[in-house]
């Protein structure tokens, strides 16, 4: 069964907000802020729980912050044997809270071009290219 689930990107300043959560330490890797679509829940809904989850301290998105970019399907970063359909969304609204590690999230990390982490193949075979060709990501 594929598994619905939506990406969130934050780009600031030409870098691009990644986490590394408990699940993707287990594979040293790092991904966006996101996560499953649940029961009777639209994708829209899905990304601003997410991003509420996931950044906490009380930051709050709307459905208006969020432009949908495209949808893929791969293996999940967390579990190659999950197959996951995701939409991506880039949120244009900034983050004016602290980044602090919760029950999800143990380290967040401002990515730019060519730092060395392992970056998930749904930022790099996906999100990147097209950050790149919009001079999002530098």
């Amino acid at each position: 069964m594929i598994q619905k689930v939506v990406g969130i990107a934050f780009i600031e300043d030409g870098k691009l907000l990644i986490v590394q959560s408990h699940k993707s330490s287990k594979t040293n890797s790092w991904t966006l802020i996101g996560g499953k679509v649940e029961a009777n829940e639209t994708l829209i809904d899905a990304a601003i729980r997410e991003v509420s989850e996931e950044i906490h301290n009380n930051f709050q998105i709307s459905e208006h912050d969020l432009e949908e970019l495209f949808t893929f399907k791969e293996h999940a970063a967390s579990d190659p044997n999950k197959i996951i359909e995701m939409t991506l969304y880039i949120c244009h609204k900034k983050i004016d809270v602290e980044l602090t590690p919760n029950e999800e999230i143990l380290h967040y990390h401002w990515y730019k071009l060519n730092d060395n982490v392992n970056i998930s193949t749904s930022i790099k075979d996906h999100l990147l290219p097209y950050a790149k060709k919009n001079n999002l990501i530098y």
